[in-house]
């Protein structure tokens, strides 16, 4: 083995710790600041590495973005898996999977990145394609939780996608507005209001 094979792991552990640093500080600046409020110097300033380091794995704003978010539902995927995989009632694990995702404060970074998906996949097919592919990763948890359900006979529905789609998208309408600040809109509330629907879609 030559010096410079025995050094390249070294190297690629060095790079791969510099790129995490990177994506993290851009997650950061995005949700204090917006995209569009951000410089490639100013993820370098927070990062701790030269602009030069910025550009050369990232090249541009939307993919870092894109990276933020991935890395963001990658732990999201992660976390949800194990968590609801050690909950055997059915209605329990769907409660759990309602904390989990939606959002548990006002300006809740997590959902503050996905403001800036929705607004970037919009006008780029490449983040809209991204978006996709991580939706539907989260909406595949929630739809193998309602057909388990109903194979266990604790819900009811002749349509377990259409409900889980329903309820998502209540996950995210109450999510953004607790995310935004609305006034008397609380965690608490929110996570009711969740269960109020699943109850509706699925408890008759």
């Amino acid at each position: 083995m030559t010096d410079s094979d025995a050094t390249a792991p070294k190297r690629q552990s060095r790079g791969a710790a510099r790129e995490q640093l990177i994506v993290t500080a851009a997650a950061e600046l995005i949700t204090e600041r917006g995209l569009a409020g951000i410089r490639v110097a100013d993820v370098a300033e927070r990062a701790g590495v030269g602009t030069g380091h910025v550009s050369y794995y990232f090249r541009s704003k939307t993919v870092l973005l894109m990276r933020a978010i991935q890395q963001s539902e990658d732990a999201f995927i992660d976390r949800a898996e194990a968590t609801l995989a050690r909950i055997r009632d059915p209605w329990k694990q769907l409660a759990k999977y309602v904390e989990l995702s939606a959002a548990d404060r006002p300006h809740d970074p997590g959902w503050v990145l996905w403001f800036e998906v929705w607004s970037s996949a919009a006008l780029d097919p490449e983040v809209a394609a991204l978006h996709e592919e991580l939706d539907a990763r989260s909406r595949r948890i929630l739809t193998g939780l309602i057909r388990a359900g109903c194979e266990q006979g604790a819900f009811h529905t002749e349509d377990p996608d259409a409900a889980a789609a329903v309820l998502a998208a209540a996950v995210d309408g109450l999510s953004i507005r607790l995310t935004l600040g609305t006034a008397g809109l609380t965690v608490a509330k929110v996570r009711r209001l969740c269960l109020t629907t699943a109850h509706a879609l699925l408890d008759h």
